[in-house]
């Protein structure tokens, strides 16, 4: 049973009890035939059965009148914050820089440039000394095609 259909039971449950307490009211006293309703006939009706008050309809659920919601800023780093995170030197780089700065450490940039040109070089060597032999070989090719004409 529902709250509603709980508190309308108790109401009609009740209302015989406040018409008693209010019929015990005290009322000044007159001759019984002047009254617009008489006292038997209320105890008549109180000794009565209440009527039965039948909530079979279904009761409308009630429709919601109101909206939540969540506003949720995106995060978004600051131009400052970004700028101290791609230039800003970890604990490694600080420490290189203040050797080199002293003249106690390695440039490490200066060596991998080295390592670098090195191998730049010999790739151009290779190469050169590979076109060398394939001109001498087109030269003793060329030689051999004329001495067989001869």
């Amino acid at each position: 049973m529902g709250p509603f259909r709980k508190a309308v039971a108790l109401g009609v449950c009740c209302l015989p009890a406040l018409v008693v307490s209010l019929s015990a009211a005290p009322v000044p006293q007159e001759p019984a035939g002047d009254l617009p309703v008489s006292l038997e006939r209320i105890r008549g009706d109180l000794e009565k059965a209440p009527a039965l008050i039948k909530l079979d309809g279904q009761v409308p659920l009630p429709v919601a009148t109101f909206r939540s919601g969540v506003d949720q800023r995106v995060w978004v780093i600051s131009l400052d914050e970004w700028l101290h995170k791609q230039f800003d030197l970890n604990l490694l780089q600080q420490q290189s820089a203040h050797w080199t700065s002293m003249c106690c450490g390695i440039d490490l940039g200066m060596v991998f440039n080295g390592i670098d040109k090195a191998l730049q070089q010999r790739k151009i060597r290779k190469i050169r000394e590979q076109v060398t032999r394939e001109l001498a070989e087109v030269e003793a090719a060329r030689k051999t095609a004329l001495a067989d004409v001869k």
